[in-house]
């Protein structure tokens, strides 16, 4: 694992220090709310942090590819309601290393985005009624999700971002009650993110 993220760091600081005009690079930071499909909760309740580094290839003058190095929270939040005898408190944070490669098409100011992620599982916590509830063993360590965004370009330096970030394959090793079918008949659940970011180019 380490030497993918030594590889991609020398891959984009490379790229970024190049001076032909087909590149672009530089560096984005937003919020993202999510929630996991299949868990039994609804609604996009965890509020979480996503940041890191780009690199834009263009193709052809209207098209172009990005690939990125990124720290992305997801996860799932309940909130207790003490007046109904079956709410439940509940917060997973998951930690992930995401490795986004999209494909860009350019009207100006606007771009569409359509892409895969492989995101790497870096650490997780999870509790029930604010009580510790260790599944370290149950997540996948490696995710592949699908993204579909769109930037608006503010000025030559900086865009706004909106991304939804879909996991493809199940979060989870083994399914459990509650989960639920996606893009399969195996049952397990599935990260669901929508991402806001700011991006400046160097």
């Amino acid at each position: 694992m380490k030497k993918v993220y030594f590889a991609v760091i020398i891959i984009l600081v490379v790229s970024l220090q190049t001076k032909a005009q087909s590149f672009n690079g530089g560096i984005k930071a937003g919020l993202v709310v999510s929630q996991i499909a299949g868990d039994g909760f609804s609604g996009f309740n965890k509020v979480g942090l996503n940041g890191g580094f780009f690199v834009q290839y263009y193709v052809k003058p209207v098209v172009s590819l990005q690939m990125e190095l990124a720290y992305i929270q997801k996860g799932s939040a309940n909130t207790l309601n003490p007046d109904d005898p079956e709410s439940v408190g509940y917060l997973l944070r998951m930690n992930y290393v995401e490795l986004p490669l999209l494909i860009q098409y350019h009207l100006n100011p606007l771009v569409l985005e359509l892409g895969l992620s492989m995101d790497f599982l870096a650490g997780q916590s999870e509790k029930i009624n604010s009580q510790p509830n260790d599944q370290g063993d149950a997540w996948r360590k490696l995710n592949i999700a699908s993204v579909i965004g769109l930037q608006y370009h503010l000025s030559e330096k900086w865009s706004a971002s909106i991304r939804s970030i879909n996991s493809i394959n199940s979060i989870r090793k083994e399914s459990v009650p509650l989960n639920v079918r996606r893009y399969s008949k195996k049952f397990g659940a599935f990260n669901d993110v929508i991402a806001v970011s700011l991006l400046f180019y160097i």
